[in-house]
């Protein structure tokens, strides 16, 4: 039987990334009482998103790597049947509690892209956020239009080319941010949130996974390393702006600025061997917290907007972050435990390649 595939610390990572995403959204509310830097450190949070494509690119496509190599091809139906059972139910929960409510009758909603994953399409096409709810799914859209096609490819196509399909995504994504700068107007939201514009994290993360197929990363650094690119990154979140994308360099280019780090910070806390870390890695309320992570990521909206209709919630600041933090999660253990646990429950007896989630 071959070995179960685990990565210590990837669901630490995971809730971390959907804390930051909860910050954010908790902040928008009163970051206007803080002065930069602090305030663009606030403002580049999202940057998160970018940190989940990545680790979805890795894992995902290293799984199918191993089942690659264990069958000799990749059961897109078994693939496919645990996407479904891992994704689908939050996500339309998500949008019927969206639609029961959420609407308003000011603002009107394409329903029908959302319930076929073209939301953050249509959301392009409005040039314009929509309810609170249906905000975070386009990034999940952008995940599964990658993973419709990338299992069949990694199927066909021999392992030692799979590089260059995971260049060649990576190359097209960034000449995408190029044609849409010069010739799409108003295109900030394409930019952000377009399957061809953000694909290439997820081709990132896929040739990370490529070469620790290859060549398994396993290292040992001093703690103090991590902790000095982490403060290197953190710094730059409080000097540059992530979402400027006013000219062909900051859309095209500057997104790798960030995209570096992230990619390091990943693998030197994953493959780093060094037992300090393991308060980190092998803890298991971070861990728990990371298995939680999709409900912290998809519920976080709803619930922030929802207390900040509570007036005297509106001046006091500690108490509403307090509140969006701990009612967050609070639901989201609710949800994993009694709803999506009975999915994840079915998730397993379709699994080629066994892991330890």
């Amino acid at each position: 039987m071959s070995k179960k595939v685990y990565f210590e610390g990837l669901d630490t990572l995971r809730f971390l990334a959907a804390f930051a995403v909860l910050i954010f959204h908790s902040a928008q509310w009163y970051h206007y009482k803080f002065d930069t830097p602090f305030k663009m450190f606030l403002h580049n949070l999202p940057i998160a998103v970018d940190f989940f494509f990545i680790l979805s690119g890795f894992l995902i496509i290293y799984l199918l790597l191993v089942e690659k190599e264990n069958t000799g091809t990749i059961n897109l139906k078994n693939f496919y049947i645990r996407r479904f059972l891992r994704i689908f139910p939050l996500y339309y929960l998500i949008i019927l509690i969206s639609y029961l409510f959420l609407q308003t009758s000011h603002d009107v909603v394409d329903w029908n892209k959302f319930l076929t994953f073209r939301g953050n399409f249509w959301m392009i096409s409005r040039n314009a956020w929509t309810l609170s709810g249906l905000n975070p799914l386009w990034s999940v859209s952008i995940e599964e239009h990658f993973y419709l096609i990338i299992p069949f490819l990694i199927m066909v196509i021999p392992v030692k080319y799979l590089k260059y399909l995971f260049i060649a995504i990576i190359l097209f994504a960034f000449g995408y941010r190029i044609y849409a700068t010069q010739n799409i107007p108003d295109n900030w939201m394409t930019i952000y949130m377009h399957t061809f514009s953000q694909m290439d994290l997820l081709a990132i993360g896929g040739l990370l996974a490529l070469y620790h197929y290859k060549n398994p990363l396993h290292f040992k650094s001093p703690v103090i390393l991590y902790i000095l690119i982490l403060f290197a990154f953190i710094l730059l979140l409080t000097l540059v702006d992530t979402k400027d994308y006013t000219s062909i360099y900051n859309a095209s280019v500057k997104k790798y600025l960030f995209t570096v780090p992230l990619l390091i910070l990943l693998i030197f806390f994953v493959f780093n061997q060094n037992p300090d870390l393991d308060f980190l890695k092998k803890n298991r309320l971070l861990n728990y917290l990371g298995k939680i992570s999709y409900g912290i990521y998809l519920y976080n909206a709803i619930i922030i907007d929802e207390l900040a209709k509570i007036h005297w919630l509106q001046t006091h600041y500690a108490i509403k972050l307090l509140l969006d933090i701990l009612l967050t999660l609070f639901v989201s253990v609710v949800s994993f435990e009694i709803f999506e646990k009975q999915f994840l429950k079915l998730k397993k007896k379709f699994q080629i390649v066994k892991t330890k989630r």
